[in-house]
């Protein structure tokens, strides 16, 4: 699938950070394989949360869920420098603090997108999110967040500070689609993508469906955006997507007129 909107085919995320918060990352897969990033493992203490630089070329990856959408995102923005945080466990879960402590850690430190595949369904959670995702939005950060892939609330998939995303079958990692009138605002490719998975020597794809991985595609189209236009704050972003959908859609309709 080609981009329909000018420029943006032309770009590969370069010079855009972007931080992923996951699971660690597997290096020896085929899509991963000789691409820079640094992975970072979190946790949280009674002093607050600590951060320490993993080993290049460690295969960190507590379950396989974070080098899968590490593959989604340099899917889209093969050139965008991906940065990785490590923080849910082997169940691909953690608690609501340790994802607030890092999400207030990481808007910190310079990344232009922040790509979230999980959530929390915690209320207590939700004014400390609220206020480190107001900050984000004022630093002209862009988070995009994964919705539910069973329905439920999940934060901080349904605040409007973010992009948020949910999983359809668009036939490709460039496909977006827009969601008028819902909280849930776009969905991404997230429906049995196929992701290179050859540690095992075999050489076969991975086949996975899910609002994480279309989150991961939307992030890698937040990087393109972002390197057509450095200076597009989250609002710009998210309008810019929005026309990039309907675009897209208008075309699906000729193809089918045709």
């Amino acid at each position: 699938m080609k981009t329909t909107l000018p420029g943006l085919s032309l770009c590969t995320g370069q010079g855009v950070r972007v931080a992923v918060l996951d699971s660690g990352v597997n290096p020896s897969v085929s899509a991963l394989r000789g691409r820079a990033f640094h992975v970072f493992e979190c946790a949280s203490t009674p002093e607050g949360l600590a951060v320490r630089k993993l080993p290049p070329g460690l295969a960190s990856d507590r379950n396989g869920h974070g080098t899968i959408v590490q593959s989604c995102v340099f899917s889209v923005a093969a050139e965008a420098s991906v940065d990785h945080f490590r923080l849910l466990d082997e169940n691909n879960q953690c608690d609501s603090t340790l994802l607030c402590y890092v999400l207030d850690h990481v808007v910190e430190q310079g990344y232009k997108v922040i790509n979230l595949s999980l959530g929390t369904r915690s209320e207590d959670a939700v004014p400390w999110l609220v206020s480190i995702m107001k900050r984000a939005y004022e630093r002209d950060v862009v988070i995009v967040a994964s919705a539910s892939n069973v329905g439920n609330a999940l934060y901080p998939a349904r605040f409007t500070y973010c992009i948020s995303v949910e999983a359809a079958s668009l036939g490709g990692p460039l496909g977006l689609r827009y969601l008028p009138s819902s909280v849930i605002e776009f969905a991404g490719h997230g429906v049995e993508v196929s992701v290179p998975w050859d540690v095992d020597g075999q050489g076969q794809p991975k086949v996975v469906t899910g609002s994480s991985y279309a989150a991961a595609h939307v992030s890698g189209l937040c990087a393109r955006v972002l390197e057509h236009n450095p200076v597009a704050t989250p609002l710009d972003v998210k309008l810019f997507l929005r026309e990039y959908a309907r675009s897209l859609d208008t075309l699906s309709r000729q193809k089918e007129v045709s």
